[in-house]
């Protein structure tokens, strides 16, 4: 069994750190029908896990990778039952010079034609320096006992590309995409120089914070010339090299959305909003400052739901979040409970999938004999892990 975990581990050169293997790694035992394998041995956090159009590979976005710069997101692919792990977009993700900055690539998902691949760049975080021009900054805050804090997402670029494509990540078709949380008010003070910013922490910022939830996650519509996406209060629909997306009606603070096979329904999670909390920040910089000022949602349930593409039919499921369908359209796969559950499309007879403790994001492999998904390691990053599962009946 040791043996088989240092030979992998060896294997996976590309990575940048290994750990010895479970149980599921025994030389003796068949990586199908037995219990969940763990694909992956990074030291960093691997997550998102998608499939080649072939089924032969795992995508997934890695935390880091061998020769490229220090990066929080990698689109890796890796042979589904072990092997060596390459960057699907080659040495396209390394910059151009030392002044460009590090790209966090995250949720690579290829077109159902196979030729395409969509994914998402998260650009640079929100701080407090880039409000107030002060790391440092002494503030004080009402009411007593706040700490002043940003939402951290402040855009996001779906870009599309094409699987065979050499060129740089600049060419691959773009949309932009704001995520909102902080935005300038009016200044304050006698002359008007005491800068604004009016800062709403919305659950799905919460969630990124703590879980590095993707809640604006993109998946295909059939036909391949469609995307479904969050900006993190709704769902939109982008029709691939149009300006802007189209907002989907009656999904309000809907996220993770997945299109169903047939085209007829995008399943997404809902967070419900707890609170709001408000806070009052004011920085001092020199002889002037900025003031914060807050309002703050709690994440409350995730209430798994159907909408058909129109906005129509909405429908609740109960609770679950980061849905996928079965390559049939006949189950839909979700987190809750910290586990993976499978479920009829309309949601009756859902029930867990053993072997899944502490997982998430789940993703069916294309033939549907596979899932694929992130599990969570007693340090608490993730790995990922694939379990064979059998079709519904």
């Amino acid at each position: 069994m040791m043996r088989r975990a240092r030979m992998l581990c060896a294997t996976l050169l590309s990575l940048l750190a290994c750990r010895e293997g479970p149980e599921p790694f025994s030389a003796e035992e068949p990586r199908f029908g037995g219990p969940p394998w763990r694909l992956t041995f990074s030291s960093g956090d691997d997550r998102a896990p998608s499939w080649s159009p072939d089924g032969d590979s795992v995508y997934y976005t890695a935390e880091g990778f061998d020769h490229l710069p220090p990066s929080p997101g990698v689109l890796v692919g890796l042979p589904r039952e072990g092997g060596v792990a390459r960057p699907i977009l080659g040495d396209a993700q390394i910059p151009r010079d030392n002044l460009s900055p590090l790209r966090w690539l995250v949720s690579a998902m290829v077109a159902p034609t196979g030729d395409r691949l969509a994914y998402a760049e998260i650009e640079p975080l929100w701080n407090i320096q880039d409000l107030c021009g002060a790391p440092d900054a002494a503030f004080t805050c009402e009411p007593p006992g706040a700490s002043a804090a940003l939402p951290p997402l402040r855009q996001v670029v779906l870009r599309v590309r094409r699987l065979d494509s050499t060129d740089p990540i600049e060419a691959d078709l773009p949309l932009k995409v704001p995520m909102a949380g902080v935005r300038e008010g009016p200044p304050q003070g006698a002359f008007g120089v005491i800068a604004v910013f009016i800062v709403e922490f919305h659950p799905y910022q919460r969630l990124f914070e703590q879980e590095r939830s993707l809640a604006f996650r993109a998946t295909w519509a059939p036909g391949g010339d469609r995307l479904v996406y969050s900006n993190g209060l709704q769902l939109l629909i982008w029709r691939v090299g149009a300006a802007r997306g189209d907002p989907i009606p009656n999904t309000a603070d809907g996220v993770s959305p997945a299109w169903s096979p047939d085209g007829e329904w995008i399943a997404f999670s809902r967070i419900e909003r707890l609170g709001p909390s408000a806070a009052r920040c004011t920085f001092f910089v020199g002889f002037g400052g900025c003031i914060e000022e807050r309002t703050e949602y709690v994440p409350g349930r995730r209430i798994l739901s159907l909408v058909r593409p129109d906005g129509s039919g909405l429908v609740e499921l109960g609770e679950g979040e980061e849905p996928a369908w079965a390559p049939d359209g006949r189950t839909l796969f979700f987190r809750r409970d910290d586990r993976i559950w499978r479920s009829a499309a309309d949601g009756s007879n859902a029930t867990p999938v053993p072997g899944t403790e502490a997982g998430r994001e789940p993703a069916p492999s294309p033939d549907g004999r596979l899932l694929a998904f992130a599990r969570r390691s007693a340090k608490g990053d993730h790995d990922i892990w694939v379990i064979p599962i059998s079709p519904a009946p």
